[in-house]
C-alpha cells in the first residue's frame, strides 16, 4: 500500500483506498488501462481525491469496456445516430424517386446498424477519433471477406461523408492510416484461394439439360447475354423480340442500353417459358416475362412495416431464382464457394473476351468505361455483337455435343 504522507511530500496524490479503480498517473492524470488503452479522467491537482473522476469512470465505463469512444454527459452536437437517421432518410427519398434501388438502401441501413452498433447511438460525430476506425476495421475483418470489407469500407466512408456534405460536423472525419480497402494483392490471393467464379461449358450443359422452366430459360439469357437475377426478374416482353432473335434491354443497375443476339436454344426457352406463365398476382407485373407460381416477380422484396416502437421492418431481399439456382447447383454436385447464378456473367465475360472485341462484350455486358472513346461512339454494328455471342455459343455448344435439333436451329439462323 503508497504511504500516503510520502507521496504527500513529494507533492503527488495517492490512491485514496486500496480497491479504488484509478491510480494517478505520471503526466498528473487519474487514469485507468480499459482493453489495452490508458483513459483519463481529469486532473489529480483538480481533484486529489478522485470524486469526480470516479464519477467520470462510472459513468464512460459501459461504453469504454465495450471498445467505443465514451459520449460525454452533457455534451452538445450531432450524434451517430443523427447521422444515420440523415443518411437513410436522403437515401430513402432516393428510392422513392427511383434514383436508387431497394437493395442498394438495404446495404446503407445495414452500414449504418453497423455504424451505430460499434460507436454507440450516442457517440459524438466530432469525437471520433482513428482508433476508433482501427477497431471498425478489425471488427468488419472478422466477419467479412476482402472484397465484402472493401465494400463496406466504401460505404462506411459514403455515411460520414454526407455528415461533412450536410453541414453536420464542421470537419471531415479522420480516419487514420488504416481504414481503407485492402490491397490489390489481398484481394488477388483472396480470388486465388476461392477458385474461378465461373463454370466449365460441360457443367453449363447439364444446367441446361436438367432445369426445368422458367429457371432453364433464365440460365441461358445469363450466359447468352450476361443477365443477372434482378434482370431478369423485371424483364418485360416489350423488351424481346423472338422472332429476330433480339433483346433490347437497358441494364437496370446502370440504365445502359444493351443489344444482344439470342442464341436459338435461347428462343425456344423463353418462348416455352413464356406458354407456361403463371398469371400475375399484381395487375402491374403483367408484362414481366418470368413469374413464380403464385403470380410474383421472382426477386421483390418483403413487406415494409413498422413495429411497436415505430422501427422500420421487413424490406427484406426475396431472390427465388438464387434459390432455385442453388438448389440445381447442389442436386447436380456442382456447388461450390461464391459460386451462384451471377457467376454465368463472369463466364460470359471470360469466354466472351476470347472473340477479341471489348467493345461489343461491354455492349452486351452493359459495362461503361469512362473513356472519350465511349462518349463518342454511338453505335456498334449487329455483327460485331452477334460475333462476340457466337464465339460463345461455340464454346458452350461445340459441334460433338449438338444433336439434330440444334444443328438445324443454326443452319436456320445462318441463313
Amino acid at each position: 500500500m503508497p504511504d500516503s504522507t510520502s507521496s504527500r511530500k513529494r507533492g503527488k496524490v495517492a490512491k485514496p483506498r486500496p480497491d479504488f479503480p484509478l491510480f494517478p498517473h505520471a503526466t498528473g492524470r487519474w487514469a485507468k488501462k480499459v482493453r489495452g488503452r490508458l483513459c483519463y479522467f481529469g486532473k489529480t491537482s483538480d481533484d486529489p481525491k478522485g470524486e469526480r473522476a470516479l464519477e467520470r469512470w462510472l459513468d464512460e465505463k459501459e461504453e469504454l469496456l465495450a471498445g467505443r469512444v465514451p459520449h460525454r454527459v452533457g455534451a452538445e452536437g450531432p450524434a451517430v445516430r443523427d447521422l444515420c437517421e440523415d443518411f437513410l432518410q436522403a437515401k430513402k427519398r432516393l428510392v422513392e424517386s427511383g434514383e436508387l434501388s431497394q437493395q442498394s438502401f438495404l446495404d446503407y441501413k445495414e452500414t449504418c446498424d453497423g455504424i451505430v452498433g460499434a460507436f454507440g447511438k450516442h457517440q459524438r460525430l466530432d469525437d471520433l477519433r482513428p482508433e476508433d476506425f482501427d477497431r471498425l476495421r478489425a471488427r468488419l475483418a472478422k466477419r467479412l471477406g476482402p472484397v465484402s470489407l472493401g465494400n463496406e469500407i466504401n460505404r462506411v466512408r459514403v455515411v460520414f461523408k454526407f455528415g461533412f456534405d450536410s453541414d453536420l460536423v464542421e470537419r471531415p472525419v479522420k480516419y487514420g492510416p488504416h481504414f481503407k480497402r485492402p490491397s490489390k494483392r489481398v484481394l488477388r490471393l483472396a480470388r486465388k484461394k476461392n477458385g474461378l467464379r465461373m463454370f466449365e461449358a460441360a457443367e453449363l450443359r447439364t444446367l441446361i439439360d436438367k432445369a426445368t422452366q422458367p429457371l432453364k430459360a433464365m440460365i441461358l439469357l445469363g450466359i447468352n447475354g450476361g443477365l443477372g437475377a434482378s434482370d431478369l426478374a423485371r424483364l418485360e416482353a416489350s423488351s424481346l423480340d423472338l422472332k429476330a432473335g433480339w433483346l433490347d434491354y437497358p441494364r437496370p443497375k446502370t440504365g445502359i442500353d444493351r443489344k444482344i443476339p439470342l442464341w436459338p436454344e435461347t428462343v425456344e426457352a423463353v418462348t416455352e417459358a413464356i406458354a407456361q406463365r403463371s398469371k400475375p398476382r399484381d395487375i402491374e407485373h403483367d408484362d414481366l416475362v418470368f413469374l413464380t407460381k403464385l403470380g410474383n416477380p421472382w426477386v421483390r422484396f418483403s413487406p415494409v412495416y413498422e413495429d411497436e416502437d415505430e422501427n422500420q421492418k421487413g424490406g427484406i431481399p426475396l431472390d427465388a431464382i438464387g434459390q432455385k439456382f442453388a438448389k440445381l447447383l447442389e442436386d447436380e454436385g456442382l456447388k461450390r464457394l461464391r459460386l451462384g447464378f451471377y457467376a454465368l456473367r463472369h463466364t460470359l465475360e471470360t469466354i466472351g473476351g476470347e472473340a477479341k472485341d471489348q467493345v461489343a462484350l461491354d455492349a452486351i455486358m452493359g459495362h461503361a468505361r469512362d473513356d472519350m472513346a465511349s462518349v463518342y461512339r454511338e453505335r456498334i454494328s449487329n455483327e460485331r455483337l452477334r460475333a462476340v455471342t457466337d464465339h460463345v455459343h461455340r464454346w458452350l455448344f461445340p459441334p460433338e455435343t449438338k444433336d439434330e435439333g440444334q444443328a438445324v436451329g443454326e443452319k436456320a439462323r445462318a441463313k
